[in-house]
């Protein structure tokens, strides 16, 4: 993935986002949290790791998406907590990596200052609910991953909810003379969807694709949906998510978002070598 002037260039997809939580109460166990120089090093070994690997983008995070009704524990931060997490780590990535960096977060705040640090996307699981994540949107034009979260109950055809709920999202965008093609949508797996609707939503994807012809990015890493079938706990995901991630790769998906980076990149190479015959 090549990234010219706020524009995405599409030349080999699909493409790993690897995963770089600094946080204590990262959900899938490997956040790595500190205000020290060891701790920042830590976090930056670990994305050099990933982009050695064979990481298309890394996604850094500084605080925990994970459902506060699951995860007993999970609690919100300021956004200036956050961005003590996550600014030092950008400014030290942002000259060294050859591939883009994205920002996961639900503050548009946060999102204006990892955009000056070195973010080139902005990847959002808030469904675009904070108005200076809007502002930020407009100003600055950067690659948008839009996730799809709702609140409230689904209907009996949550794909068609996905579809409206992120098409709402997008009109809205475009009519601020936000550029279409620098947008990318997220399912939202485990965001307010239960198992069953998360493995119909795998199986389902190229409907959302082919309704709004972008790309789509998938997060099934270590999501606890996955244990209803494997049986895996949280320490050991990592099959359920090797298989989902596959799954999505043959229904369209253009990004994967993933912790272990090595290992989808060989499921990814697999997936490439079945398309080519």
């Amino acid at each position: 993935m090549i990234i010219q002037k706020n524009k995405l260039m599409w030349n080999s997809k699909p493409y790993i986002m690897g995963v770089v939580n600094v946080t204590p109460d990262s959900f899938s166990g490997d956040g790595i949290m500190g205000n020290n120089e060891g701790f920042l090093n830590l976090g930056f070994e670990k994305a050099l790791g990933m982009e050695k690997d064979g990481a298309d983008i890394i996604d850094v995070g500084g605080e925990s998406t994970r459902p506060k009704h699951i995860y007993q524990g999970a609690q919100s931060i300021s956004a200036n907590e956050e961005m003590e997490r996550v600014l030092p780590l950008l400014e030290k990535l942002k000259n060294n990596l050859a591939i883009p960096i994205s920002i996961d977060t639900q503050k548009g705040v946060v999102a204006k200052y990892a955009l000056q640090s070195g973010a080139k996307i902005i990847n959002d699981v808030s469904m675009m609910s904070d108005d200076v994540m809007v502002e930020t949107l407009i100003k600055y034009k950067p690659i948008y991953i839009l996730s799809h979260h709702r609140k409230t109950k689904h209907s009996t055809d949550i794909i068609n909810d996905i579809y409206l709920d992120l098409d709402e999202k997008i009109q809205f965008l475009l009519s601020k003379n936000f550029p279409m093609e620098n947008i990318i949508i997220d399912p939202g797996i485990g965001f307010g969807k239960n198992s069953e609707q998360s493995f119909y939503i795998i199986k389902n994807l190229k409907k959302l694709i082919s309704r709004f012809n972008i790309p789509l990015m998938i997060g099934t890493s270590k999501k606890s949906f996955l244990e209803n079938i494997t049986g895996e706990t949280l320490d050991n995901r990592d099959i359920g998510t090797y298989i989902s991630n596959f799954f999505s790769l043959l229904n369209g998906s253009y990004i994967v978002r993933v912790h272990d980076v090595m290992n989808t990149k060989k499921i990814v190479d697999f997936y490439k070598q079945i398309e080519k015959i």
